[in-house]
């Protein structure tokens, strides 16, 4: 038996068909944002950024400086001291630990504050130097590397992470990190892990990544002292991250508000 149906309305069918259209772009824009979240920074004082990256296990603080509103400078304590100690001491809005020691507490390698030579350069030809010169960060290797009176600040370790965008050959093993670098608008980006386990390949990669695709947007970064070494500490206002360590360092890099 035959029965005459009428078909529905085709505003119907349009509503039908658009609201499966917003379905589905709804669906594909939140897994592409679950897929790569974009980084977003929290300002903690002019010049000063802070945001933390989730990673498998642990997290990834990360600082955002501009130069032209905040200075760099090294802490030199007699004695190997906490990170917290000398950043409360200094009264620091951020500080994190440096490069290589000695074993009776010796910096290792190129040291430069306000202009001042503090350690001299050492020859391992694996290891980068992190200068300012007139304000501008630059890395270099050993090879090109050359000494001169205007560079302000200096910090020799190593292995570099990241060159001109480029990830060069880097060693395993695991353990937590800290580094810095810069991106293209000569920001200077400080990194410490948390309680995460990384290799230098998996830190040079997050650098590397862009911000929009929750990574960091470096083109130069250096590797500093890690390990046991590796820790923190920042109170601006209310903020306050805290990365401690039970070894005591030689010495740390710090952030202050130009005067």
């Amino acid at each position: 038996m035959n029965e005459n149906r009428e078909e529905p309305p085709r505003y119907i069918k349009w509503s039908i068909l658009v609201f499966i259209i917003l379905v589905v772009c709804t669906v594909w824009w939140y897994t592409q944002a679950k897929a790569t979240p974009v980084t977003r920074w929290r300002s903690l004082a002019p010049g000063l950024e802070y945001t933390a990256l989730d990673l498998e296990i642990g997290k990834l603080h990360a600082f955002k400086i501009d130069l032209k509103q905040n200075r760099l400078a090294l802490l030199s304590p007699a004695e190997p001291s906490t990170i917290k100690d000398m950043a409360i001491h200094t009264h620091a809005l951020l500080a994190i630990n440096g490069g290589f020691f000695t074993p009776d507490g010796k910096p290792l390698g190129l040291r430069i504050n306000n202009d001042k030579l503090l350690s001299p350069l050492k020859p391992i030809s694996w290891w980068g130097i992190f200068y300012l010169r007139n304000n501008i960060p630059e890395l270099s290797s050993m090879k090109t590397f050359t000494l001169s009176n205007d560079i302000d600040f200096a910090i020799q370790a190593g292995p570099r992470l990241l060159v001109n965008n480029d990830i060069p050959r880097l060693k395993e093993g695991v353990g937590n990190r800290t580094a810095i670098g810069y991106n293209q608008n000569n920001n200077i980006i400080i990194v410490v892990s948390e309680n995460a386990q990384l290799t230098t390949l998996q830190l040079a990669k997050i650098l590397r990544r862009s911000e929009k695709h929750g990574g960091l947007g470096c083109l130069y970064a250096l590797n500093l002292d890690g390990g046991s070494s590796s820790q923190s500490y920042a109170k601006v206002g209310n903020f306050v991250v805290d990365v401690p360590s039970f070894r005591a360092v030689a010495d740390g890099l710090a952030v202050y508000p130009r005067s």
